[in-house]
């Protein structure tokens, strides 16, 4: 009976015990929270509402205005009846290509139903590469509004009718943003010489589409007889600057975090950062998210110091992580074969890259493994691309699996230098 009560005193202690810690570690979280509304740090959790606000306040603190300014002189032409012309817009990504033209046809439509002309826009998603009938699926869905999923199998000539039907209710103008076009994997033609010569002959409605694409040279690839039918406008949008990140970065903070504990520096210190590389707004965003984490974990004050570790933390590459999660004889064997292949200056067979392996175990005072086991490491090594392992026939010598390097050139003296160590000590 004594041992019972024993047991159960003990349990009721444990657990008493594991209540205090959880106590003291939402104490201590509540204490450096510093994120109040997370939701805003991410478009995507926001409901559709109020991620139309938000972006609507973008617009209102002047970004973008004079990419703003000349979709009005390309578009505005449909509030008075006449025809705009085809646009194709090229950027890089993050730049607000999506959010800008659909901000701008959401306010010409608002003025085209106060003066009475008939207009609306659909938005055809592609960011996710689409085949030719990914594509017509995309737009019949966008014109008919609704979201279920044309089944497979159906000939492309009967999705073709199906866009005719959704357009022919409609009356007055209809502009198709098409997002990232270059995304069409396959029978590009096809798809734009029915948007671009088909479909306007078959539909009562006058149709222009807007084209995004990340790439340059997409056009190119075109066939010119369709490029010479769309009689298109082109038009850049160039990265943000240092004060267009800025004021995003502001109007998320203002919305998500606690700004009695963020310094003004860090806020201008991050969107230093992200205009310094690429002037995505999205990067700007990430960086921020992850500068809140490490001062939710740390200090509780978002100061330059922990945007400064966010960066560093964010530049690791997922090779590097990788690598460090290697175990000791996965990493001992490919710091091996990337040694050999770095003194014989080209490939390697995995015989030449066992001997390397046996020096390099024997340098850091480790048993080798048998070639049998080195051999499976190496296939696993083949498999996640730290290295590339060619099976080649050497006639009635048999087979063998030359190693080559699949790495960056960095990585690979990181590697070889013991560098991944150090910053993983910096970062943590």
């Amino acid at each position: 009976m004594r041992q019972k009560i024993s047991s159960a005193t003990a349990s009721a202690c444990l657990s008493s015990g594991t209540e205090t810690l959880i106590q003291q570690a939402l104490a201590a979280s509540h204490a450096r929270r510093i994120a109040i509304n997370p939701s805003f740090l991410d478009d995507e959790k926001l409901p559709e509402a109020e991620r139309v606000a938000v972006l609507q306040e973008v617009f209102h603190r002047n970004i973008r205005m004079r990419h703003l300014e000349r979709l009005a002189k390309f578009l505005a032409p449909v509030v008075t009846g006449l025809l705009p012309p085809n646009l194709l817009i090229y950027g890089p990504s993050g730049t607000g290509k999506s959010v800008t033209c659909l901000h701008f046809l959401s306010s010409l439509s608002g003025m085209c139903t106060e003066r009475g002309v008939p207009f609306r826009y659909c938005y055809v998603d592609l960011t996710t590469p689409r085949s030719c009938f990914g594509a017509f699926n995309e737009l019949a869905i966008a014109l008919d509004g609704s979201v279920r999923r044309y089944r497979k199998g159906i000939a492309l000539e009967q999705m073709q009718e199906m866009i005719v039907s959704g357009l022919a209710r409609d009356s007055g103008f209809v502009c198709v943003l098409i997002d990232e076009a270059d995304n069409l994997t396959s029978d590009a033609d096809i798809f734009l010489t029915f948007l671009a010569k088909t479909l306007p002959k078959r539909v009562p409605v006058r149709l222009f589409y807007v084209f995004l694409t990340n790439r340059l040279e997409w056009e190119k690839n075109l066939d010119p007889r369709i490029l010479s039918v769309l009689k298109k406008q082109d038009m850049i949008f160039e990265p943000y600057d240092a004060m267009d990140l800025l004021e995003i970065l502001r109007l998320r903070v203002e919305k998500a975090l606690d700004t009695h504990r963020v310094e003004e520096a860090a806020i201008r210190k991050i969107a230093a950062y992200a205009s310094r590389e690429t002037g995505d707004a999205r990067k700007a965003v990430e960086l921020l998210v992850k500068a809140v984490k490490v001062a939710e974990e740390s200090s509780g004050r978002l100061t330059e110091t922990e945007v400064d570790v966010a960066e560093h933390s964010l530049e690791v590459d997922k090779t590097e992580e990788l690598i460090r999660s290697l175990a000791p004889q996965q990493r001992l064997a490919l710091q091996a074969c990337y040694t050999g292949i770095g003194k014989h200056k080209s490939k390697i067979s995995t015989g030449t890259a066992f001997e390397c392996y046996r020096q390099v175990c024997e340098g850091a005072g480790m048993r080798p493994l048998t070639q049998r086991r080195f051999s499976d490491i190496v296939s696993f090594m083949d498999l996640y691309g730290l290295v590339n392992a060619l099976v080649t026939s050497k006639g009635r010598y048999g087979k063998t699996r030359e190693l080559s390097s699949s790495l960056p050139r960095q990585v690979i003296e990181r590697m070889l230098d013991g560098r991944f160590e150090d910053q993983h000590t910096l970062l943590h």
